[in-house]
């Protein structure tokens, strides 16, 4: 099954559309080819959120509307401390959730912060992987997200867009020398994607279009797709990149 690895319920701060429903979401996936996606939280995802807990019970309720094909992260903001670590344990312990997903820049936090370093030790004893928005300095380059990988090995850390336009070299760098930093190509362009695909293992791509649900039209969703499958890449490859990596970090395999 191809898997969106890179989706957010809801539009820009998390408002949800009054049509937006996991069926029409699956219906939208569907029409691009895609068989399943992670949606991450986005109300959660903004410095001014007072509580992290609600929001991925939205999520959670909505990717039970359509279970096995949509599939929930969570949030937290570091910066909450003890607060922030509960909620891990309590979205991983109740809830089953395989992927945190952090983005330091909107959220203002420091990845090289000790709160930083509880959640990823927490999240490395709980199995769970991080999902970061990186490809914005100062607090979100793919390098600053690689060096949890070197602190906290055997932590799986993903790279949510690949470092973007810019950064996708610094993304490829840190991607060679840690196996478990793993790209997520939402962000670079052909060039930059194919160079990536070139010197990265497939084991450690997937790919996502960083739509919302409540998007009024699916530009992204079929903009990001079509960037990958212009490359036209061998069926082995492919099949890494849009099935079996996404799987492997849901633990659907």
């Amino acid at each position: 099954m191809i898997i969106d690895f890179h989706c957010h319920l809801g539009s820009w701060g998390g408002a949800v559309a009054p049509e937006d429903t996991p069926q029409r979401t699956v219906g939208r996936l569907e029409k691009a080819g895609v068989g399943a996606a992670l949606i991450m939280p986005f109300a959660g995802l903004f410095s001014n959120c007072s509580d992290h807990p609600a929001d991925n019970e939205r999520v959670f309720r909505y990717c039970a509307g359509a279970p096995g094909r949509l599939f929930p992260a969570f949030t937290v903001n570091p910066l909450s401390g003890g607060a922030a670590l509960d909620e891990v344990r309590r979205c991983a312990a109740e809830r089953g959730a395989k992927v945190l997903k952090l983005h330091p820049w909107l959220q203002g936090f420091s990845i090289s912060s000790p709160e930083m370093d509880a959640v990823a030790g927490l999240c490395r004893e709980l199995g769970l992987a991080i999902i970061f928005h990186d490809g914005s300095p100062v607090y979100s380059h793919p390098l600053q997200c690689a060096r949890l990988c070197r602190d906290f090995p055997g932590l799986t850390v993903v790279s949510g867009h690949a470092g973007l336009g810019d950064l996708w070299r610094e993304a490829i760098a840190a991607a060679r020398r840690y196996p478990e930093f793993i790209l997520c190509l939402s962000g670079p362009r052909e060039l930059g994607m194919a160079e990536v695909i070139r010197e990265v293992p497939p084991s450690q791509l997937c790919v996502g279009s960083d739509m919302s649900t409540s998007d009024r039209d699916d530009i992204v969703l079929w903009f990001r797709w079509a960037q990958l499958r212009k490359l036209e890449l061998p069926v082995a490859v492919k099949r890494a990149i849009e099935e079996e990596t996404p799987a492997r970090l849901l633990g659907l395999r």
